[in-house]
C-alpha cells in the first residue's frame, strides 16, 4: 500500500533541503521576477503611449481598443517566452532536493535543447491562465471605464465561472514541467496529459499545500513584501517535495 507524506511533513522536508541553500534560491527566483517584471512593465508603458498618442491624433476609440488587444497579444506572447524560465526553476530545485549539482544557469534551461516541449507546456499553462481568468478582468476593467454598477455582476459571475474551471486543470497539469525533467524522452503533449492522469486523486491534497501558505503570505504582506524573498523558495521547495513523493511513496505493509 502507497502512503503519501502529511502537508507538515512535506513542508519539514523542504526546510531541509533548502538549509544553508537559501542564498542561491532567492537568487533565481528574484532574477526570473526582475526580468518578467522590467519586460512586462516596458510593453505596457509602450502600450500605455501609444494608445494616448494614437487617440489624441485620431480621437477613435475604435482604433485605440484594436490596439489594446494587440498589446494585450504581445503581452500575452511575451509571458509565455518568460514562463519558459519555469522549467530552469524547476530543474535547479528538483537538482538541489536530490542531491545533485546545481547553478543559477539553470533558470535558462527550457531555452536550449528542449526549448519547443517547454514552450509548448508553457503555452498551454499561460493560455489555460487567459482563457479562465481574462474575461472577468476585462468585464472588471468595464466597469473602472464606465462606472456602470452591472459590470460588477457579469465579472463576479465571470470569475466564479473561469476559477471553476481554472482551478482543477491548472492544478491537473502544475507538475508537467518536473515530469518533462524525469521523462525527457516524452513529446510535450504527452507530457501534459502523463501529468493529468498522474493528479488524478492529488489536486484536492496539493490544492491544500497551497492554501495552508495563505498565513505565512499574510505576514510577507504585512513585511511590505521583504518576507516573499524567503517564502518564494519555500514554497517552490515544498512543490519539488511534493512532487518526488508523488514519484516515490512510501511502502506501508497491509494488515
Amino acid at each position: 500500500m502507497k502512503q503519501y507524506k502529511k502537508i507538515y511533513e512535506l513542508k519539514n522536508t523542504a526546510k531541509d533541503k533548502l538549509e544553508g541553500k537559501y542564498g542561491g534560491a532567492v537568487l533565481i527566483l528574484l532574477l526570473s521576477a526582475l526580468m518578467s517584471g522590467i519586460l512586462r512593465l516596458s510593453i505596457s508603458s509602450v502600450a500605455g503611449a501609444t494608445m494616448s498618442t494614437v487617440y489624441s491624433m485620431t480621437g477613435s476609440l475604435n482604433t485605440v481598443t484594436a490596439l489594446s488587444f494587440v498589446f494585450d497579444a504581445l503581452l500575452l506572447l511575451a509571458t509565455i517566452l518568460l514562463g519558459v524560465m519555469n522549467a530552469g526553476i524547476a530543474l535547479y530545485f528538483l537538482n538541489m532536493a536530490c542531491g545533485q549539482p546545481f547553478s543559477i544557469g539553470n533558470l535558462f534551461y527550457g531555452y536550449q535543447g528542449e526549448s519547443k516541449k517547454t514552450l509548448l507546456i508553457t503555452a498551454a499553462m499561460v493560455l489555460l491562465q487567459a482563457v479562465c481568468l481574462w474575461p472577468g478582468q476585462y468585464l472588471a476593467q468595464n466597469y473602472l471605464n464606465t462606472g456602470d454598477v452591472k459590470w460588477i455582476g457579469y465579472a463576479f459571475l465571470a470569475c466564479g465561472l473561469g476559477l471553476c474551471l481554472y482551478l482543477p486543470v491548472s492544478l491537473g497539469i502544475s507538475m508537467s514541467f518536473y515530469l518533462m525533467l524525469d521523462f525527457p524522452q516524452n513529446p510535450g503533449g504527452k507530457t501534459l496529459s502523463l501529468c493529468w492522469r498522474m493528479m488524478k486523486g492529488h489536486k484536492r491534497r496539493l490544492f491544500r499545500l497551497e492554501l495552508s501558505f495563505l498565513p505565512l503570505m499574510l505576514l510577507c504582506v504585512l513585511s511590505f513584501g521583504i518576507g516573499f524573498l524567503w517564502l518564494n523558495p519555500y514554497m517552490q521547495m515544498t512543490y519539488t517535495c511534493f512532487f518526488l513523493d508523488l514519484m516515490n511513496p512510501r511502502d506501508t505493509e497491509t494488515p
